[in-house]
């Protein structure tokens, strides 16, 4: 059976491999024509600063099943961050809400001394995967390690990022300047402060994730009165021989497994998956998603973790789950920043309907999602009535894109599902979100 399971889910792998090389999308099951919008969501997507715009729109209503909006609700479209709704739901269901990522701080060598102790050896730091380890953090670790009287370490701090591959970026992510931002921040098994730091006004990212936490590692170590007498360094190919990574085929791989002769002196631990979840999609961390989808791909494959691996898990779900085919959709990254993503409204509302009823993880999926007006982004209108508090939202912006969907509580009491795609706009961002806004009103006041 385990065979079978494994021979099933490198099937998936290699079958999303060759669909992600596919340069048209196969379209959607043939569906009954869509009836024409009513006239207020006919004035919304027909509004000036949409002219140009492809809109793909589906509400549906929770209890009923009753399809309330349908416009080209089958067209694949570039759903931006929506897209980390696959992600989240694919690592709940595959890893459970009380996933926790653990990572190890060990040593080699030998602790000397009574009251000052010395470590003659290397402290390592073993990345794991770890999407949320912050400043914080990092100083509690150094607090704990000269708790137990360690003084100096006379070696290196070594940085081993092993447990994912080296791509530190999306398929097809925006380059140029972009690449400072702290939204394009570089992806690794060993991170901090979400790979970004800030200088001056504004957080920039790092170049190396593994050695900028070794960095403020170190810093902080010397902070709380240990010393090390060396460099912030990655491991030599001698060592990396000797220092063989545990097996990597189940989800508790990044919990467990500490290489010989390694001692451990600390382990950070994440807060849990259904905690983290919150911060990926109220906030739309794409650092954060993508680690979490290459986490997958080595609890599933091994590590290391790849974004290819990771969509082969979240392909399976998606199939398993939601009874998608691989060939009505494409998925890129994790996170939603590559403009290769191509997703349909009726999808994304399967998958909201999916985790509405789905006690396994269906309350921490919904709870990621931000309540309007009152946590994340959200333009001004949705900070007042009657939208604020009424929505549980995740919306999507990348360049000429801007989608919208989540739950929405109307005033008749009833629940719905909803999903809104615009693609392809020539308006300014600020201008399409007041679109975004008038059609969530509808929503709200109008069902």
């Amino acid at each position: 059976m385990v065979n079978l399971l494994l021979g099933h889910r490198r099937a998936l792998f290699a079958t999303l491999l060759c669909l992600l090389a596919l340069p048209n999308l196969v379209t959607a099951q043939n569906r009954e024509p869509a009836p024409s919008p009513s006239s207020e969501i006919a004035a919304v997507i027909t509004h000036p600063t949409l002219e140009e715009a492809t809109i793909g729109i589906l509400a549906v209503d929770l209890a009923s099943g009753e399809v309330l909006i349908d416009y080209i609700a089958d067209k694949p479209l570039i759903p931006a961050s929506v897209n980390k709704l696959f992600t989240v739901a694919a690592a709940l269901w595959r890893l459970g809400p009380a996933f926790v990522w653990q990572t190890p701080l060990a040593y080699t060598g030998n602790r000397l001394g009574t009251d000052d102790e010395t470590i003659t050896g290397n402290l390592w730091a073993l990345g794991r995967g770890a999407p949320d380890i912050v400043e914080e953090q990092l100083w509690v670790a150094a607090r704990a390690i000269h708790a137990r009287g360690i003084t100096l370490i006379n070696g290196d701090l070594v940085v081993d990022d092993r447990y994912f591959d080296n791509e530190r970026f999306g398929q097809s992510w925006p380059g140029g300047v972009q690449v400072q931002e702290a939204y394009h921040a570089p992806i690794g098994a060993l991170m901090a402060n979400y790979s970004a730091y800030r200088k001056g006004d504004e957080w920039v990212a790092v170049e190396d994730p593994a050695l900028y936490f070794g960095e403020r590692l170190h810093a902080l170590l010397n902070l709380a009165g240990v010393k090390i007498s060396g460099e912030v360094r990655r491991p030599t190919i001698d060592e990396l021989a000797t220092l063989m990574l545990s097996d990597g085929t189940h989800p508790d791989n990044s919990r467990s497994g500490l290489p010989k002769p390694l001692q451990l002196l600390y382990t950070i631990h994440s807060e849990p998956l259904g905690r983290l979840a919150l911060d990926v999609n109220k906030y739309s961390n794409n650092v954060m998603a993508e680690a979490i989808l290459k986490t997958l791909g080595a609890a599933d494959y091994g590590h290391p973790g790849t974004a290819s691996k990771g969509l082969a898990v979240v392909a399976q779900f998606r199939n398993e789950t939601l009874g998608t085919s691989l060939t009505d959709y494409v998925q890129a990254d994790g996170s939603g920043l590559s403009n290769l993503n191509r997703v349909s409204p009726r999808q994304v509302v399967e998958l909201l309907q999916h985790a509405h009823s789905d006690f396994h993880f269906g309350p921490e999926f919904v709870a990621s999602m931000k309540i309007s007006g009152m946590d994340g982004f959200n333009p001004r209108p949705f900070r007042d009535p009657p939208l604020v508090g009424e929505l549980r939202l995740k919306s999507g912006h990348i360049r000429g894109v801007n989608t919208l969907s989540g739950y929405a509580h109307t005033e008749s009491g009833r629940t719905v599902a909803f999903c809104l795609m615009i693609n392809g706009h020539k308006s300014q961002q600020w201008e399409v979100d007041q679109r975004v806004a008038e059609f969530s009103k509808i929503i709200r006041l109008s069902y």
